[in-house]
């Protein structure tokens, strides 16, 4: 890993303005208190400080090489003592032949530089044990934002996994029922067979082209819809009667592709399978900035269904809705009188469903 002050201008700017504000204080305190003139606080105050600011660069590669290793607490600890006094040592061996050397005619402020020994190497400790500070903060902040990357990677390649799971659930369930129709009808109507095996071959284009993690129109979704209600026209005829009520607002909003087919399917199974009279589907829906709210409602006959629970194609979709919306919330079934509704909430924003700002709509 490089140095992370190298690769971002805006740590190395406030490193660089760190250490700006430490010489500017360094210099007040020697003009101030010390009175050795603008020339000597200023030299003292810029080699000083930039010494130990170049030094405290060079310490990020054993820094993280200690931390890398993730050695015993003790031998750590050690290191990181012997790296304190080889870096103050340094430091401090530099700054004082510098300036001794510079200002050797100035007796007072010679003085001063020998009187100071005992406390300059403690000063370089402290100014190392800062800089690893900050070096620590920064390895532990890159190896955070690491975790949550590698996380939310993992939760997309599980919801993916999730959501394939589902269409090959769901895919296959339909292609076996229309499989054993055109069966049936090479028999019967070999032109009938031909027509539906050109309407599967396009709905399957369809259903095989999109990518389980990105929305569709619902135009799209309609259009892919109407494909697959020719086929079971064909099979079904006058039997089945299809009401749609869409609005050419709603058609540009976006909602999970493939997640009408199987509930038409589902209709057609428990209103046409079993009813010998004509059975009606209808589709229609209504939308705002914020929401699109679809519905499917078709008649059965109670007294032929008996009450399954929901089946896998209703499960699937529930499960669908809540790995791409994050809530529970968005598919409602309802079954009196004959009717059976499944009733669809799409929200339009980002960032997923809001129950309470949804609810007001």
């Amino acid at each position: 890993m490089n140095n992370p002050l190298y690769g971002n201008r805006t740590y190395f700017y406030l490193y660089a303005g760190i250490w700006i504000l430490i010489a500017a204080v360094h210099l007040i305190i020697l003009s101030s208190y010390h009175d050795f003139g603008i020339e000597i606080s200023l030299s003292e105050a810029l080699v000083a400080n930039f010494i130990i600011a170049l030094l405290g660069l060079s310490l990020w590669y054993p820094v993280f090489y200690i931390s890398y290793r993730k050695s015993n607490i003790l031998i750590s600890l050690f290191q990181q003592i012997i790296m304190s006094m080889i870096a103050s040592g340094l430091w401090f061996g530099v700054t004082y032949l510098f300036l001794a050397t510079t200002f050797r005619e100035n007796t007072e402020y010679i003085a001063y530089l020998k009187e100071s020994i005992p406390w300059r190497p403690i000063a370089g400790l402290a100014y190392y044990f800062l800089i690893v500070l900050i070096y620590n903060l920064l390895i532990y902040y890159h190896n955070f934002r690491e975790k949550v990357i590698s996380e939310g990677e993992l939760k997309a390649l599980i919801k993916e996994s999730e959501l394939s799971s589902l269409k090959s659930q769901i895919n296959p369930h339909f292609l076996f029922n229309s499989l054993n129709s055109i069966s049936s009808l090479t028999i019967i109507s070999p032109e009938r067979a031909r027509e539906m095996i050109i309407k599967l071959s396009e709905f399957l284009r369809y259903s095989l082209s999109k990518d389980d993690r990105h929305l569709t129109t619902l135009g799209q979704e309609i259009n892919n819809v109407n494909r697959y209600l020719d086929i079971e026209k064909i099979r079904f005829g006058n039997r089945l009667n299809i009401i749609t009520r869409i609005g050419d607002e709603c058609l540009s909003r976006k909602l999970p592709w493939l997640i009408l087919q199987p509930v038409i399917e589902n209709a057609i199974k428990y209103g046409v399978y079993e009813n010998i009279e004509e059975s009606t589907i209808e589709l229609s829906c209504s939308c705002s900035e914020n929401v699109l709210r679809l519905s499917v409602r078709n008649n059965f006959d109670p007294d032929l269904i008996i009450n399954k629970g929901e089946g896998i194609g209703l499960q699937n979709i529930r499960h669908r809705l809540r790995i791409i919306y994050n809530s529970d919330n968005l598919l409602k079934i309802d079954s009196k009188d004959g009717i059976f509704e499944v009733a669809f909430t799409f929200p339009q924003t980002e960032g997923g469903f809001d129950d309470k700002k949804f609810a007001r709509i």
